[in-house]
């Protein structure tokens, strides 16, 4: 019984590289992941190597991450109010024009702190576009049976530049210099600019009621529109407890996960003795983890209750933390890293199929944006509250608390009652 799903899922995933569009749109994703993953290795050895001070590393990077929770309520709405073609085109074209100013400053001597926090802030604010759109455009490009394959799809991407961009970005930062390496970020931003082009405008909207591209009234009639949009957003959001519930769920996922991420460098460094290669080498491996546990779900494509496959998956990822918590060779850890990518990599593949199921595409992105800011919220505040409890009560005990409390939250999803089901269909939007 599992083969004959597995085939027919496998088949899928094969058949959606057949869809042109889906493999550009998908390529532009890739590009962008590189190069998201390249220039954080770059951007952090430029800070530290013009600063000297690893703070302020985490100032930039802070205004990097802080930034898209802010604007992702807002991009919702505008992806499902205006062309999102022109959309997805104008922001990676001004980010590649952003990223452009960092090495043109700092070769023009007018590269200041504060300038480099505006421009990642601005960088950040608008990434949302590419990150909300990844969710609510990709429903546009596939049948509803390939829903969860082009989510496998997308997460396998992520893990692909998670996997390349640091190695590169490393590799890239010693060759030529960071403020080069940031250049080759800047033609993959308009690379994809390219690419986002070269699909057809109507393959972007389609199974949209109305067309937002068309011809309109007038761009105050366009905002009145978008605020209308926006709260219709907020109000279905609020109106589904099921929606609620799979918000705060990734919201206290992202908590629990988010300590471990704080001071495994420290971790590493301090509990393990060990080098920045070791560092590198455990989130490579924790990729190549996720990349095998995304076609190991496409292969098995197992129908469980949505309680139990979230609830599994998040108690196996907290096995991981924990574990690394008491060993000191990095060859088991590895080893670790790499199960905890198998067990982590589903969870980004079911549970946006899950959403995506949900909602009408029609609102995708209005909706989305909502969940991304409730759901995003949870690894700032985790890795803030994680670098405190790392000062405070230890680093490895904070790795095994991060798994711990991990673990207990699969157990409370495993029984959570609005996710016991099997199948789902729209919910209905309000009148």
């Amino acid at each position: 019984m599992h083969n004959h799903k597995g085939g027919s899922m496998l088949g899928t995933y094969m058949k959606l590289f057949t869809n042109l569009y889906f493999a550009m749109f998908i390529g532009a994703l890739t590009l962008l992941n590189i190069g998201r993953k390249l220039s954080w290795v770059a951007l952090g050895w430029f800070v530290y190597e013009t600063t000297g001070a690893a703070s302020a590393i985490g100032i930039v990077l802070s205004a990097a991450t802080i930034a898209p929770l802010i604007s992702s309520i807002l991009v919702g709405g505008i992806l499902d109010q205006y062309d999102r073609k022109k959309t997805m085109a104008i922001e990676n074209a001004v980010r590649g024009l952003l990223i452009l100013l960092i090495p043109l400053f700092h070769w023009s001597g007018v590269l200041t702190l504060g300038v480099l926090i505006t421009v990642m802030f601005i960088d950040g604010f608008l990434s949302s576009f590419t990150k909300v759109g990844a969710s609510s455009i990709l429903p546009a490009f596939v049948e509803s049976e390939e829903l969860e394959a082009g989510n496998a799809v997308i997460s396998m991407v992520s893990q692909i530049g998670t996997l390349l961009g640091p190695a590169l970005g490393g590799f890239l930062t010693a060759w030529i210099g960071a403020p080069g390496t940031l250049l080759v970020n800047v033609v993959l931003f308009f690379s994809a600019t390219i690419i986002y082009i070269g699909i057809p405008r109507h393959h972007y909207h389609q199974g949209m009621e109305h067309d937002p591209s068309g011809p309109s009234s007038g761009w105050m009639s366009r905002l009145h529109a978008y605020g209308r949009d926006t709260k219709a957003g907020i109000q279905f959001i609020m109106q589904y407890r099921i929606l609620i519930f799979i918000a705060c769920v990734t919201l206290l996922f992202n908590f629990t996960y988010a300590p471990f991420e704080a001071v495994l460098p420290a971790f590493v460094n301090d509990a393990l003795q060990a080098e920045a290669s070791v560092l590198g080498m455990m989130w490579s491996t924790f990729s190549v983890g996720a990349l095998t546990g995304a076609a190991l779900w496409i292969r098995l494509s197992m129908k469980l209750p949505y309680s139990y496959v979230l609830g599994v998956v998040i108690i196996l990822w907290g096995l991981a933390p924990f574990t690394v918590a008491f060993l000191n060779e990095p060859w088991l850890i590895y080893i670790v890293m790499f199960l905890g990518g198998v067990f982590y990599a589903p969870y980004n593949i079911v549970a946006p199929t899950l959403k995506q199921r949900l909602v009408p595409n029609a609102l995708r992105g209005r909706v989305f944006g909502v969940y991304n800011l409730i759901a995003g919220l949870g690894l700032p505040i985790g890795m803030y509250l994680g670098g405190l409890s790392g000062d405070l009560i230890g680093l490895t005990e904070t790795v095994a608390l991060s798994g711990v409390a991990t673990v207990l939250l699969g157990l409370l999803v495993m029984i959570a009652k609005p996710l016991r089901i099997r199948h789902v269909s729209h919910l209905q939007q309000p009148s």
